[in-house]
This record gives structure tokens, sequence and C-alpha cells, in this order.
């Protein structure tokens, strides 16, 4: 009789034994299919914004007899600053606001896939979005693109690794066109905490429009806006701050101003520096 008991004792030990080994492997398998898929990196991990140094100098101009050269000097920078933004993370940035939109599904390779189309600058785009968790607890993402028309098929066009939360990350943006090699054209680090309180740096490595070396620091917290922006074939550093609700701000430049800082106010007149 005890011998009856003692075997239905380690045959119900063996069972919770298992069972728990299931539910550790269960968790421990990055690629389970009772587990939700990676949350994808939001839009505003490749974005700058500069709209507060756009589409008002004029009115300033106009409504007031002072002078605005100081926010004009920032403004022309903007402009300086948001094309080289645009030129190299505009479609990835779109592609990875639509992959936010579509659904996952695990695939034969246990990674998580999302297939979708996207049209950007009248260039529609195939995409293939491939994560992957890592024992590091982060996640790779891998963006292929297909495009008959440019000869594209399942082009690795950018990539990147997040944290396990996706709060902080890196980019490396590649050449999708038909030169035979896989030319990383810049990168792109990250951290977001949330809506107002954002760091990210752009470096340009490719020479394809003449910005190779090239830098952007772009840090938002609270209400204040800092950018600095390093122009290697100049070897010049420029700074510029501002506050988004006020608009008042201040620019460092080297060949403006004697290299001294530059300020102005709410109105986007120019004011002697407090500092």
């Amino acid at each position: 009789m005890r011998t009856m008991k003692n075997r239905y004792l380690l045959s119900t030990v063996a069972g919770l034994l298992s069972c728990i080994l299931l539910i550790v492997s269960c968790k421990d398998d990055p690629s389970s299919v009772s587990e939700k898929p990676p949350t994808v990196p939001p839009a505003s991990s490749m974005e700058m914004d500069f709209s507060t140094l756009s589409n008002q100098k004029d009115g300033a101009q106009a409504n007031s007899q002072q002078s605005v050269e100081n926010f004009g000097r920032a403004v022309v920078t903007g402009i300086v600053l948001k094309s080289i933004v645009e030129v190299n993370v505009a479609i990835p940035r779109a592609l990875l606001t639509a992959a936010n939109n579509s659904d996952a599904e695990l695939n034969e390779n246990e990674e998580w896939e999302w297939s979708f189309s996207r049209t950007e600058r009248d260039t529609s785009f195939d995409v293939r979005l491939l994560a992957s968790r890592t024992e590091q607890d982060s996640v790779n993402w891998s963006f292929y693109v297909t495009n008959p028309d440019l000869e594209l098929d399942n082009q690795l066009f950018f990539d990147g690794t997040t944290n396990a939360n996706g709060t902080e990350g890196v980019w490396a943006y590649y050449s999708i066109q038909n030169t035979g090699s896989q030319e990383q054209v810049s990168h792109l680090n990250w951290a977001i905490n949330d809506e107002n309180d954002i760091e990210l740096r752009l470096e340009v490595t490719s020479d394809r429009h003449g910005n190779q070396g090239d830098y952007i620091d772009y840090t938002y917290e609270d209400s204040l806006k800092t950018v600095v922006y390093y122009d290697n074939s100049e070897d010049a550093e420029t700074e510029i701050q501002y506050n988004v609700n006020t608009k008042a701000g201040y620019i460092i430049a080297p060949n403006y101003n004697n290299g001294e800082k530059a300020c102005w106010d709410e109105n986007l007149q120019d004011v002697p520096c407090s500092e």
C-alpha cells in the first residue's frame, strides 16, 4: 500500500515538474506562439520637428519695425537641417508609420513578420518587416523592400535594434540604388521617454548628397528644443535652442554675430541675450 502511495506521489510530482518546465520553456522562447509580437518602434524615433523655425519670419517682419535677423538666421539653418533629415529618413519613417498600422504573424523561422504595401513620394514599396528577440532582452528589426521598377527584390532598406521596452535604440539606413553593394548611408541613435522627452542623433556616413561626416543632435525636453548641427565640410558647429511655446530662443553659429550667442524674444525680434 505504501509502495502504491509512493508511486502515486512520484507520478504527481513528475507531472507538476513537467508542467513547470513547459511554462518556463514557453517563457524563455522569444518567439512563443502564445506571446504577442514586440511593439513596433514609434515614428517619432525618426522625427526631428523644426516647424517652429518656419513660416513665422514674414509675419514677424510685417508686424514690427524691429530686426528679426537672429530668428531669420535660425530659420535658414532649420531649412538645411530639415533637408538633411528628410533625404535620409523620410521614406523609412513613412514605412515605420505603416508598420504601426499593420498586423504581424509568426513565420516558419519563428520571427514576427509584417507584410504591407506603401506608396511614398510616388514610389510604391512592398514591405517585409522582421522582428526577433535576442538573449540580451532586446529586439532586432529589419525592413526589406520590393519594387520591380527600381529592381529591388526583398532588399534591406534599414534595420535596427531596440531595448525590450521600445524606448531607445538605433537605426541604420542603406542605399537602395542598384550599386551591387549594401552601402550604409546614415545611422540614428534615439531615446524616447515620452512625447516631450526625446533625444535623437543622426549621423551621415555616405557622401551621396555631400553631407558625409555631418551630424545633428536633437533634444526635446519639456518645452525646450535644442539642436546642434556639425558641418563636417566646414568643421563648424551651430547650436540653436528655442521654446516651442513662447517661440523665444537663440543661435550660436561660427559665421554669424562673430560666433557670439544671438537671441530673439517671443515676438521673434532680436534682443540682448541674458547670459
